[in-house]
């Protein structure tokens, strides 16, 4: 067994990896910072016109993540990830070019179906190529510091972007932006080609061609307990949307917290994934205490939610301090959830089948960001501190079911194979 995926550590296909996903998450946080200025601007598009193609295109798109699936089950997860950066960023490159409505959505359609397809594609790549949990964790963790980090820098560079304001300047960015993600596809298929599981060969050669492999293709199909988990992981991975949507929301109109806490608590959080995401991934190594995990998530943001209700009851110093509470409380389910998502989505996969049934449980996240801001601005924030604290038992009850559903589904798996043994 290899020693802890670290910074020092890291096998040279974990170095390629972590170092494809700074890349592209540079090109995002440039993208992110810039692209509404772009768009309104130079383009000529409303605000209105760019949140709609989005939301859109987040709907339509959940097929596409789906389909990459598929594709790596058949082709390898290696080539399909590889595809995938490059055809972003070729999509980056023409919002450089984009002079309309309509061709802004088109290829807004494309960038978001991409962008859904890379997460499960990543995870089954790393999932092929290491096949310790342990490396694995640490490597998913390390992937999302570097993402965050990377994130944070592109959006300072953005900075320039918009101080000059120029068609070329804009234009320009959209060129190393591309130059990001397909330097990032280099770097994916400069990773070895994994084995395909033995499973996946002997079906291919006999089941397929005698007609037998039913049972193949049923198996692909994600059972209950799985299911079950992708619907759960809906509800745990709404801290993105608690943290985008409805904090500078509920600190500005419901508290008396000054306008530049939003600010603060943006970065408080920054700054707690990327310190904590390292170590509590190393926590992720069997499947018994990763299912755990899922219950702690729930119950963090659980007391997240209760802080922030308590937020808008006081007022000053101390409405102040129940907002970092609650951002410390929601960066801890976080780490926390993904931590241990990150590991049982892998595990409670058949090898043979393991980009299908990545991509399903994929969708539960991309519903979340589809769903996630209209269920926020609609029930929680509509209903005061009574949908926060409704939040709260919603959060604490979907923990203790998911960890429930993840031993169940453990408890079918093949007790043959070593990397999902439960003590």
């Amino acid at each position: 067994m290899r020693g802890p995926v670290g910074l020092r550590e890291l096998s040279a296909e974990g170095r390629r990896l972590a170092l494809a996903a700074l890349v592209q998450s540079l090109g995002i946080g440039l993208f992110t910072a810039s692209s509404i200025a772009w768009f309104t601007r130079h383009v000529g598009l409303t605000a209105n016109q760019v949140a709609t193609g989005l939301a859109v295109a987040g709907a339509v798109a959940l097929a596409g993540s789906l389909l990459a699936g598929v594709l790596a089950d058949r082709h390898g997860a290696r080539r399909v990830l590889a595809t995938v950066y490059a055809g972003r960023g070729l999509c980056f490159l023409a919002f450089a070019f984009v002079t309309d409505l309509w061709q802004y959505l088109l290829v807004t359609l494309f960038s978001v179906a991409f962008d859904r397809a890379g997460p499960p594609v990543l995870q089954a790549l790393v999932a092929a190529a290491l096949p310790e949990q342990r490396d694995r964790s640490r490597l998913l963790g390390l992937v999302n510091v570097v993402r965050n980090i990377g994130l944070g820098l592109g959006a300072m560079a953005g900075g320039v972007t918009l101080t000059l304001d120029t068609v070329t300047a804009y234009r320009t960015t959209m060129v190393l932006i591309t130059a990001a993600f397909l330097g990032g596809a280099v770097l994916v298929l400069r990773v070895p080609a994994p084995a395909r599981p033995a499973a996946a060969a002997t079906a291919t050669a006999t089941g397929e061609r005698s007609g037998e492999g039913t049972g193949r293709r049923r198996r692909a199909l994600p059972d209950r307990h799985y299911l079950a988990l992708t619907g759960l992981n809906f509800l745990l991975s709404f801290f993105d949307v608690l943290l985008l949507v409805a904090m500078p929301v509920w600190v500005l109109e419901h508290t008396s917290a000054p306008a530049a806490t939003v600010s603060v608590l943006y970065a408080l959080n920054t700054v707690l994934v990327v310190v904590a995401q390292l170590p509590v991934s190393r926590l992720a190594d069997e499947v018994r205490r990763s299912s755990r995990m899922l219950l702690w998530g729930g119950v963090a943001l659980a007391g997240c939610s209760l802080c922030f209700a308590a937020a808008a009851a006081v007022h000053g110093g101390l409405s102040v301090l129940m907002l970092v509470l609650a951002i410390v409380a929601l960066s801890v389910g976080e780490v926390v959830s993904t931590s241990a998502t990150w590991n049982l989505s892998i595990v409670l996969a058949p090898p043979e089948a393991r980009g299908r049934y990545l991509a399903v449980f994929g969708l539960g996240l991309a519903g979340q960001r589809v769903l996630g801001p209209v269920l926020v601005t609609g029930l929680l924030l509509g209903s005061g501190a009574v949908g926060w604290i409704g939040a709260a038992a919603v959060f604490a009850l979907t923990g203790a079911a998911a960890e429930r559903v993840a031993l169940g589904g453990a408890a079918r798996l093949p007790a043959a194979e070593p990397e999902l043994t439960t003590a």
